[in-house]
């Protein structure tokens, strides 16, 4: 799903962003070199997932087109590659029983999001990811204003490209629970946070460095924005506690390269206690998830 940047204030957040240039030397180290619908049928039996995996189902990558304000982000994020990786990584790992569509574009100025299951004109029904252009210019925006006056070593350009590994990463989680019936206890949308760090951390393409990054996009929609009370009924976790839950995580699967980020601005030393077991229960409990669709 997406925040609405549109409406907010961008002003400058230096809480978490004064983090960004100390932290920036571990996060290098730490990279080594929608709308509700009939639920897809589940692929679940040891037969089920071979079948599956032998007609090469998954997830394919497409670029649509961008108006000419957002094609420069759009040609960045396209030429880094990270998208192409990304899409590569979870195929090689795991099995769906159909293709779903990664759209890149202006076609549809919805998203990020994962609509199941949609109804074409043509009566067909497809399942996609859809990233429209203008959420990119705006996180540039956003991020250009948290990182203003820091030493991070990172442009506003590069820090869309990696938090666009985390969102897209979280899409893809909100996609596979529905494809392979993933049982989910709690909101759906702090579960797939945390399949994309599951996902990310520890890809040698990507790393810590994907968590961070979306924490520092959440930061500037935090500190952008007057809380509503209907942001208390919204599906998602508060921008502010998801922050804290990407740096915990982030914290956690390192403790040693990322005691940076914990003091006034960033973790307590409280929640970053719990950290290292927080760390692990998201591992081992999205791996048993994952582990009937693996591919062999």
């Amino acid at each position: 799903m997406r925040p609405n940047l549109p409406s907010m204030r961008l002003v400058r957040s230096p809480k978490l962003a004064a983090l960004a240039a100390s932290a920036s030397l571990a996060l290098a180290a730490g990279v080594p070199a929608g709308a509700a619908a009939a639920p897809a049928a589940p692929v679940t039996s040891p037969s089920a997932v071979a079948a599956a995996a032998a007609a090469k189902k998954g997830f394919s990558l497409e670029w649509g087109t961008f108006r000419a304000d957002h094609k420069q982000a759009a040609q960045a994020l396209k030429r880094s590659g990270a998208m192409q990786r990304l899409v590569k990584l979870v195929n090689k790992r795991y099995v769906l029983p159909r293709e779903i569509p990664v759209l890149f574009g202006d076609e549809l100025d919805q998203g990020p999001a994962y609509f199941p299951n949609v109804k074409l004109n043509d009566g067909t029904r497809l399942s996609f990811i859809n990233f429209p252009g203008s959420f990119l210019t705006l996180e540039i925006a956003a991020l250009g204003k948290e990182l203003e006056g820091t030493n991070a070593g990172i442009t506003p350009t590069q820090a869309m490209i990696y938090a666009n590994e985390f969102v897209v990463a979280h899409e893809i989680g909100h996609a596979l629970v529905d494809q392979l019936d993933i049982p989910v206890t709690g909101r759906e949308e702090d579960a797939v946070d945390g399949f994309a760090a599951f996902l990310l951390n520890k890809s040698p393409n990507f790393g810590p460095r994907s968590a961070f990054t979306a924490a520092l996009l959440f930061d500037a929609i935090a500190n952008s924005r007057d809380l509503q009370e209907g942001d208390f009924a919204d599906e998602h976790s508060l921008p502010e506690q998801r922050v804290y839950q990407f740096l915990c995580w982030t914290y956690g699967s390192d403790p040693k390269n990322f005691k940076v980020l914990i003091g006034e601005d960033g973790l307590p030393k409280e929640r970053a206690g719990r950290c290292v077991d927080e760390w692990k229960q998201v591992n081992r409990s999205w791996g048993r998830l994952l582990a009937p669709f693996k591919r062999r």
